[in-house]
């Protein structure tokens, strides 16, 4: 049996350097696209093209009408409320670039808030969709994704 394995293995030993190779190359792209879409990011913010503002000119390409949410100090509550026939959309912009920054308890306090809202103005649930619009999709810790992608939260991540 151990001869079978060294066998095998001294067949295929070659490629054991090229694996090696194309993983390096994946990590180097990878880092050099993050690299570039923060340099794009910190761009847009010096033109005055923020996340909120940014996702406000999405929203109303797509037909929506946007309301942007002014904040008090210290506080997290909803960025914008977009409207569109009887659809409404509570967005949270988070503007990070940290990896791994936005955890599941980032994205249950922003569901408080939105559920808050909604009380607050008489809003039915069945009526309210909730969005977190995030600048580059590796922010999201694993237990953000999760909670995201379960229904019951009603709440989805847009990447832009």
């Amino acid at each position: 049996m151990l001869e079978m394995i060294i066998a095998s293995f001294l067949k295929i030993w070659h490629l054991i350097p090229l694996i090696i190779f194309i993983i390096l190359l994946k990590k180097f792209v990878n880092n050099k696209d993050k690299k570039s879409r923060i340099n794009k990011n910190d761009e847009n913010e010096k033109n005055g093209l923020t996340l909120e503002v940014r996702t406000q000119k999405n929203y109303e390409n797509l037909g929506y009408e946007v309301k942007y949410q002014k904040k008090q100090e210290n506080t997290e509550e909803i960025d914008l409320v977009c409207k569109r026939d009887n659809k409404i959309l509570l967005i949270q912009c988070k503007n990070d670039s940290k990896t791994k920054s936005i955890t599941e308890d980032d994205i249950k306090t922003f569901y408080k808030n939105a559920l808050q809202y909604l009380k607050t103005n008489d809003i039915e649930k069945k009526d309210a969709q909730f969005r977190y619009v995030v600048a580059y999709s590796d922010v999201l810790h694993k237990s953000a994704i999760k909670i995201l992608r379960d229904d019951f939260y009603n709440c989805k991540y847009v990447v832009l």
